[in-house]
């Protein structure tokens, strides 16, 4: 590995990167402001304000058209990295939010079950108007936070649809699981739950491990989910 560019800006630490296409780069900070960078030049290109607080988490649509961060504020935001601005500003935790992700495309459907709304999938439309029957990205999005929940948002509306509740203490990540009818999530209460997306209920809970459980993810090449703790371990749990 050789380090080919660094990208100086940001004025505190860096919480989260992720990829924004193939020449960009969206981070998040404790400045307060999420950056995006052209990787080519290695230039800040945009500055995206408005938290009051550490942004904690970053997270981009299958599209790129849409950022959504997580805030020390309690917010989550979702805004367009082309312009800088905030498409939503969604309030309803009532403490840290750890992480904030977008649906995926093949969870809507559980989504619209679970909040009664029309199962008709959004279209993309092209610049003149017409649909490029493309599904839309971005229409959703799930956060976790210090308040023990972890809640459902509708983009476009701003609305809250759902409250997952159960865990006992803070929320700190979670996945979604490839077939998008369910969210695994992970918390300091040392367990690891699983959400069923189209009821909202917790179907299993699971005790990851023996100190705060930190982090998760899904493998894509086999039915394998791998957490991480503070108690220094890291967990390899298979899913039948």
């Amino acid at each position: 590995y050789k380090c080919v560019r660094t990208l100086h800006g940001h004025d505190h630490c860096v919480s989260a990167v992720r990829f924004l296409g193939p020449d960009k780069l969206v981070s998040a900070s404790r400045d307060k402001t999420i950056k995006v960078w052209e990787l080519s030049t290695g230039y800040c290109i945009r500055t995206l304000s408005g938290h009051s607080e550490w942004v904690r988490s970053v997270d981009v649509s299958a599209d790129a058209r849409l950022v959504c961060t997580g805030s020390t504020d309690h917010t989550v935001r979702v805004w367009d990295p082309n312009t800088a601005e905030c498409k939503a500003d969604l309030r309803g935790h009532e403490h840290v939010v750890e992480v904030a992700k977008f649906a995926p495309v093949n969870a809507y459907a559980c989504i619209r079950r679970l909040a009664d709304l029309p199962q008709q999938p959004a279209v993309v439309q092209n610049s003149d108007g017409a649909p490029a029957n493309t599904p839309a990205t971005g229409l959703y999005v799930v956060s976790g936070s210090r308040d023990k929940t972890l809640r459902l948002w509708d983009v476009t509306s701003g609305q809250l649809l759902h409250k997952f509740v159960g865990h006992d203490n803070w929320v700190r990540d979670f996945v979604f699981h490839p077939s998008g009818k369910t969210i695994i999530s992970v918390s300091d209460d040392r367990t690891m739950r699983v959400w069923d997306l189209a009821t909202g209920r917790c179907a299993k809970t699971i005790e990851a491990s023996e100190h705060f459980t930190t982090c998760i993810d899904f493998s894509i090449v086999s039915p394998l989910v791998a957490t991480g703790s503070v108690d220094t371990f890291v967990g390899l749990w298979e899913c039948r």
